[in-house]
């Protein structure tokens, strides 16, 4: 109980710090502060947020805005909203629905602990509001309906020429990759398992080992696909049936366009053996590095709720050797 107390401690203060930044920087990147500080209260190791936090304020701007606070009724508003977002899960390259759905973890955390709600739920509505201004969103089915397994059904996606890849935001050519003929049917051909977090944890799964075989930009597109498919699990209970299908058809569509856009297919390196996850979170948590944060939290749970360690090497890969850079 004290740790719990202490995460929600030091994780409140991080948040009311954040929440005088922007959600953006440097002209449209995404501030990764309050998820990332949320993800190291998730990985339990709550002495490394404020040195995190001291880290990422140097990079990011002051607010132009102060987006409303959830209200205390919190869960109601929620699933009013989501029923029109769950369907724009790329949207600002899947960091809309990752911010909220970090928000969400932090807040139920915190909750559950009996905690000063107020600063969680300004950040809840910030989320919010930044994913309600996302214009991004690619093409999805509604529904997965087919027959394929993941790895048949990522083995038949067409890769797009890498190049026709923008040199630009990511969001580019995850939206070209998403425009060649047939795509939205190639996503739908996934076969969903009858419970949502076990087909997204089968996507973050196979986004992790597609991670491990790229480097640079195409590594860091597919890494979004494991962290998307990780923190998409978190929203499943506030949405209903129809709500959980379309989420879960456009997670699909994300991680198949990160895919379709990145995927150089190189050979796998190996590495040394993998440390086990608390050593992971205490690597990550000094790497002081946004996406090596959330992605080891990501490849942490899919490991803890799949069985499939392969995640873990995956995480390891990026704290050793980041973005598969020498």
């Amino acid at each position: 109980m004290q740790l719990e107390r202490e995460l929600d401690h030091s994780l409140n203060e991080a948040l009311d710090r954040l929440l005088a930044m922007d959600a953006t920087y440097e002209g449209g990147l995404s501030n990764h502060g309050p998820m990332a500080a949320e993800a190291l209260a998730h990985l339990g190791v709550p002495a490394s947020i404020s040195p995190y936090v001291d880290h990422v304020l140097l990079k990011l701007e002051p607010a132009r805005s102060d987006p409303a606070a959830a209200p205390d009724e919190w869960r109601h508003w929620l699933r009013a909203r989501l029923g029109a977002l769950v369907g724009a899960a790329a949207s600002q390259a899947g960091h809309g629905l990752l911010r909220v759905a970090h928000a969400v973890r932090g807040l139920e955390r915190a909750e559950a602990d009996d905690a000063d709600l107020t600063t969680f739920l300004r950040e809840l509505g910030a989320a919010v509001a930044y994913w309600e201004g996302g214009a991004t969103a690619l093409p999805a089915p509604s529904a997965l309906v087919g027959s394929l397994g993941v790895g048949e059904w990522l083995d038949s996606l067409e890769r797009l020429d890498p190049g026709r890849r923008s040199d630009g935001m990511l969001t580019l050519t995850l939206t070209d990759a998403a425009r060649l003929p047939g795509f939205v049917d190639r996503v739908a051909a996934l076969a969903p398992s009858s419970d949502p977090t076990a087909t997204l944890d089968a996507l973050g799964a196979a986004a992790a080992e597609c991670f491990r075989r790229n480097i640079g930009s195409s590594a860091f597109a597919t890494l979004h696909g494991t962290t998307v498919s990780a923190m998409a699990t978190v929203l499943l209970d506030h949405l209903d049936d129809a709500g959980k299908q379309r989420l879960v058809a456009a997670v699909a569509g994300f991680v198949a366009a990160a895919v379709v856009g990145f995927d150089d297919a190189l050979d796998i390196v190996a590495q040394d053996p993998t440390p086990a996850p608390p050593r992971l979170a205490e690597l990550a948590a000094a790497s002081l590095e946004d996406h090596t944060i959330k992605f080891t939290d990501a490849c942490i749970s899919i490991a803890a709720r799949s069985g499939d360690q392969r995640p873990l090497d995956a995480a390891f890969r990026q704290i050793s050797r980041p973005y598969g850079e020498a």
